[in-house]
């Protein structure tokens, strides 16, 4: 969560960061959904990773909702 815009609502940051070369990428959303959670990495970060020819192993997430769903639901 990064604040509230006047007439925008809430604004959620969207951060993903390589820990091996340290590239970092970043994009804001007004909404914290599993859609908003793959658009980051559908749109930017594994377009990068193929056009470098670098394979993604694993992703670590802090197991939001966005990432994992509800509780009930697993």
């Amino acid at each position: 969560y990064v604040g509230t815009l006047k007439g925008v609502r809430r604004i959620y940051q969207q951060t993903l960061v390589d820990t091996y070369s340290k590239v970092a990428f970043a994009k804001l959303y007004t909404t914290k959904t599993p859609i908003t959670a793959a658009d980051l990495l559908n749109d930017q970060v594994l377009p990068f990773f193929r056009g470098h020819e670098l394979p993604m192993l694993r992703i670590l997430t802090d197991r939001g909702t966005e990432y994992c769903g509800k509780a009930e639901q697993h």
